[in-house]
């Protein structure tokens, strides 16, 4: 496959602290390196959310996704993939010492999503794991469209990745290790 300067450039973005508005297989997302703290700070600040609601992250796939979960056992795997098949899946998982606090919030686990998006697969085959939360003020509709994102945003965001469009809901998000929905999907 041939590189893709647009991707490239976001993931350089990334790498040097910067914020991006990006594709994804649910909603328009705003993105950061998760560990930069100042870029965390700053995604929390442009939505006007609380450090304490915890972020989502986006990771290229099940082995990346068990880099922070930890392994995961053979009826977790077939869950995931089977979740993969029907909607965008976010997993909430226990998180260890190597996830910081801007990422958890209050909260002793972290929220982990495989999308199934050629950009922001793209995007973490190239940057790595990425901040993902939808390209919002909070209790605000999410922006559907890159005119949109520039009246919100304007200049703080240091680059915007098109793409093509997702489902528009947000994923659904629940307990790997148990049972529990926090959100329902589609």
């Amino acid at each position: 496959m041939a590189p893709n300067p647009a991707i490239e450039q976001a993931a350089r973005i990334l790498g040097l602290g910067g914020v991006i508005a990006y594709a994804t297989d649910t909603v328009l997302g705003l993105g950061c390196d998760p560990r930069n703290q100042a870029a965390v700070e700053k995604v929390l600040w442009l939505k006007q959310r609380s450090a304490d609601e915890g972020l989502i992250l986006l990771v290229e796939n099940l082995e990346a996704l068990e880099l922070i979960a930890g392994p995961l056992n053979a009826r977790q795997r077939l869950e995931v993939r089977g979740a993969e098949k029907k909607s965008p899946t976010t997993w909430v998982v226990p998180a260890d010492d190597s996830v910081p606090a801007w990422i958890t919030g209050r909260h002793d686990s972290v929220a982990l999503r495989i999308p199934h998006h050629a950009t922001a697969s793209a995007l973490c085959q190239a940057a790595g794991a990425i901040v993902s939360t939808s390209a919002n003020l909070t209790s605000y509709p999410v922006a559907t469209s890159a005119q949109e994102l520039r009246d919100w945003f304007g200049p703080h965001l240091d680059y915007i990745l098109s793409g093509p469009e997702g489902t528009g809901v947000p994923s659904e998000v629940r307990e790997l290790m148990g049972a529990k929905v926090y959100r329902h999907g589609r």
